[in-house]
């Protein structure tokens, strides 16, 4: 019976995990993005705030998109943060939007936590969760993924 049980959540979390991370993760306050980045020691984490309605960030967002497919999960991890005010604007951006990573609906200490006085934002922590690249405005991909293989020969990746 035990095993039976085992194997059902682990179906379950494997029917998730396979299904993307599209979904939207639910509201997240500033200490709920701190709290994955502790989590996260050992990896390198990039933090990405943007707005449904802001135009530098859906250019960027397809290149955060490819870089998570580019990346292992066990190396880099990926969260996203809409800024939207308007929750109906940004659930129906996730669920338009190919996210393979968690998406959060910011809580409104999240500006002030992290500084945000413009989006898109880009944070990325190295493997021991230090802020090593904090980037306003839009990011392209080759930036990024520079950004990222750098911090990962640095933790030895």
């Amino acid at each position: 019976m035990r095993k039976r049980i085992v194997f059902f959540m682990l179906a379950l979390l494997f029917a998730s995990v396979s299904r993307g991370l599209a979904q939207d993760a639910g509201p997240i306050k500033g200490q709920g993005v701190l709290d994955a980045v502790v989590a996260a020691q050992g990896k390198v984490v990039v933090v990405d705030f943007f707005a449904s309605w802001c135009r530098p960030c859906l250019m960027e967002i397809p290149d955060f998109i490819e870089a998570r497919r580019h990346y292992p999960p066990d190396k880099v991890v990926f969260i996203g943060v809409s800024l939207d005010q308007d929750q109906g604007e940004y659930f129906r951006f996730v669920k338009q939007t190919p996210f393979n990573f968690p998406v959060h609906l910011a809580d409104p200490d999240v500006m002030s936590t992290f500084g945000v006085k413009m989006i898109p934002k880009t944070l990325i922590y190295d493997g021991k969760g230090q802020q090593a690249v904090n980037h306003a405005g839009y990011m392209p991909g080759d930036m990024l993924r520079q950004a990222i293989d750098t911090l990962l020969k640095d933790i030895g990746s």
